[in-house]
């Protein structure tokens, strides 16, 4: 009556069997994914999933109807004052082709219950998007800061590497002290500054990226030494498991192993418009 044939029929049954089989699949995959980045967004799970038989934006759709939206945090508190000396902002258009040339850092702020915030100071490198250094404290002096982490990200490269690396950052005073001046002199490190938020897009977006997916310490009431335990796990599962768009959608870990075996001449070059 319908003019449908009873193969048709079961053929129509049996395809959309399988985009059910498949659509549970890829949901039992995302909430294992989210296990371990709570607030990884769907397109992202959608390049570490792969699935076989469903494309990109079918499978965000599917995740988002499911109930994997994610909502996102503001940050409204201020943690840095302009300093009384500013360096020049020298990456703006320029090109980078390869780690430790370029390192941005910004210090943000982390809720842990009312009234009481510890401050998350980080270093990126912006070629590999990978987290040089990093510190966790519960003042915004410098030498609780900026300092630590500086030190920790240098003591992680060889020491003709660091000569011409860029450090750049906001006007925030931690970054202008005279203690971090004397380290770049000793490195051979040039400082430089932007004056507005996205003068400084990567590390801001590294602060949205660590407190949006991971970092979710309100009213825990953490001491500082059980916050610096949980974010060392942090830093480390951003680094070797977190896929970027930008890289390919490979981990920062993983991206730096892989230009090492590329030539000059096919390594990937990013250039700051900023």
């Amino acid at each position: 009556m319908l003019g449908i044939s009873k193969q048709g029929h079961y053929k129509r049954v049996h395809h959309l069997q399988k985009i059910s089989d498949l659509s549970d699949s890829i949901i039992t995959k995302a909430q294992a994914l989210r296990l371990d980045h709570k607030r990884i967004g769907c397109r992202k799970m959608f390049y570490e999933i792969q699935p076989k038989g469903m494309g990109r934006d079918k499978t965000e759709a599917l995740l988002l109807s499911s109930g994997f939206r994610v909502a996102r945090k503001r940050s409204y508190h201020r943690t840095t004052y302009a300093g009384k000396h500013w360096y020049p902002n020298l990456i703006s258009g320029i090109q980078i082709t390869g780690v430790n040339q370029l390192w941005v850092s910004d210090i943000t702020y982390i809720p842990v219950s009312y009234k009481k915030f510890f401050y998350l100071t980080l270093i990126l490198d912006v070629y590999s998007r990978k987290v040089t250094g990093w510190q966790l404290s519960a003042t915004m002096k410098a030498e609780d800061t900026v300092l630590p982490a500086y030190e920790q990200a240098i003591a992680t490269i060889a020491e003709n590497q660091i000569k011409g690396l860029i450090f750049h950052s906001d006007k925030g005073s931690q970054y202008s002290c005279k203690e971090l001046e004397k380290i770049h002199v000793k490195n051979g490190v040039s400082p430089s500054m932007g004056g507005k938020a996205w003068e400084n897009a990567h590390a801001e977006s590294l602060n949205s990226i660590l407190k949006n997916e991971y970092i979710d310490f309100d009213n825990t009431n953490l001491t500082l030494k059980q916050g610096r335990s949980l974010l060392k796990k942090i830093i480390h599962k951003y680094n070797n498991k977190r896929p970027h768009g930008s890289l390919k959608n490979m981990k920062p870990v993983e991206f730096e192993t892989y230009v090492q075996q590329l030539t000059s001449m096919k390594k990937p070059i990013f250039k700051i418009n900023y």
